[in-house]
């Protein structure tokens, strides 16, 4: 009995929990769960203050410490990994292509998350060393309304891999790998001390962390 008060980030929310936390409910029916969907540095930062036991988040650097998180030190673990792609609509000039590089996609007005977002701060990262400007047009607040924008013609944008396979309903579009080195992301869990943990908090990392897929 008991519950776990977690944070992740939309790309974890969308992309596994949803399969995961559901296996766990099933198994442990009388812990109770609390998840909130924060943008990567708040999950840090919550679970550096003790908000929430676990994070799951993207770390940037994929090291431990505390990246962002108040300056203090955090562990972590794997999850899981994804890839970025470039979504846009269906027979868009750049659809046909295997992969592509950023650079190539800072020529179009790009629909992309809100600015703290994991993404977002890459984006603006790499069009800085590219020196040229992100033509970041409209800035949405979840995957869905991404691809509903895309759709409909106002821009390319980055979406993870798996995100975009579960949102082929939203429209007709296309996706192209991006061609970077920080288009492979990982999330990963996050903890003052996993060890220090309460049990129910423990059970759950447990539950996670071998859900590494043994291809990524």
């Amino acid at each position: 009995r008991g519950h776990v008060r977690m944070h992740a980030n939309i790309s974890a929310i969308v992309q596994f929990l949803p399969e995961d936390l559901g296996q766990f409910a099933r198994a442990h029916s009388q812990i109770k769960i609390d998840l909130q969907e924060h943008l990567s540095p708040d999950v840090l930062h919550a679970v550096q203050e003790g908000a929430a036991d676990l994070g799951i988040c993207n770390l940037g650097n994929g090291g431990n410490g505390g990246n962002g998180a108040g300056g203090g030190e955090l562990q972590s673990r794997p999850y899981r990994s994804d890839n970025l792609m470039l979504v846009m609509p269906l027979g868009h000039a750049l659809s046909a292509q295997e992969a592509i590089k950023f650079e190539e996609v800072l020529d179009w007005d790009i629909v992309g998350l809100h600015a703290g977002s994991s993404i977002s701060l890459a984006m603006r990262q790499a069009a800085a060393q590219a020196g040229r400007p992100l033509r970041q047009r409209i800035q949405v607040t979840s995957l869905d309304a991404m691809c509903r924008m895309i759709d409909n013609g106002l821009g390319v944008g980055l979406l993870p891999d798996r995100a975009f396979a579960l949102m082929q309903g939203l429209g007709r579009l296309a996706a192209v790998p991006l061609d970077e080195p920080w288009a492979r992301r990982e999330l990963r869990l996050v903890a003052r001390d996993f060890d220090a943990l309460p049990v129910t908090a423990r059970l759950l990392v447990e539950h996670l962390t071998p859900t590494i897929s043994p291809s990524l």
